[in-house]
């Protein structure tokens, strides 16, 4: 990996994820240091091996963090909201953050269709990691960016079954498909960031009202 890992980033890393195993919310079904490592530590750092991540970010639906956290440890002069419309969510992540000392994170219990309407920052890129299908959260994520950011989607090998949703939501909202960055974990996963960019400006009916992105996808059913 090309990612400088530092003895404070790695003492970091590791707290964090025995906080996220060990919380009594119960954010992840895994609860062992190694394999919450390789499941989410892993997971996210490599495929950015080869990014710079300078700017404003979103994780949407951060959930307990992942990836939010570690990319803000990764990457300590960016900047990061993490967002969850889930308030026992937000209060652990909120903890967290503090435990680890993070100045460069920010915790909001907000729908990400409400934070859209009431942002006026534009982030440089989004990430998505666990959410829902790639059409829905392109909807999500590209009213929240300014012109030229990214939205980045974790996903896993049935990705290619959701690709045609995810171009028709594209093309609707501005964005182009940029890249798939392929990669592989330790216990043989095949896993994929997938990476769009918004080449023009997003209609302002988009997002649409909280729960239209779920029940009526803009890639159809």
């Amino acid at each position: 990996m090309n990612l400088i890992l530092t003895t404070d980033k790695k003492e970091k890393i590791e707290k964090y994820l025995r906080l996220l195993i060990s919380s009594k919310h119960n954010l992840t079904a895994i609860k062992d240091l190694s394999e919450a490592y390789q499941k989410h530590f892993l997971d996210v750092a490599l495929p950015l091996s080869n990014i710079l991540l300078e700017g404003d970010f979103i994780d949407i639906g951060t959930g307990g963090g992942v990836p939010g956290v570690l990319c803000a440890i990764l990457f300590p002069d960016s900047r990061w909201t993490l967002l969850d419309s889930v308030r026992k969510k937000v209060q652990e992540v909120e903890r967290f953050v503090n435990e680890l000392g993070l100045t460069n994170v920010r915790v909001l219990h907000q729908r990400v269709e409400e934070h859209a309407k009431t942002c006026k920052c534009g982030y440089d890129g989004a990430f998505l990691r666990a959410v829902t299908r790639a059409d829905i959260c392109l909807e999500y994520a590209a009213p929240l960016l300014r012109m030229n950011g990214k939205v980045y989607l974790y996903k896993g090998p049935s990705w290619q079954n959701e690709k045609s949703f995810a171009d028709i939501a594209a093309e609707l909202l501005g964005l182009s498909f940029e890249q798939t960055i392929r990669y592989q974990l330790e216990d043989g996963s095949n896993r994929n960031l997938i990476i769009y960019k918004k080449i023009k400006e997003t209609p302002v009916k988009y997002p649409r009202r909280v729960g239209l992105a779920l029940k009526r996808p803009l890639g159809g059913n």
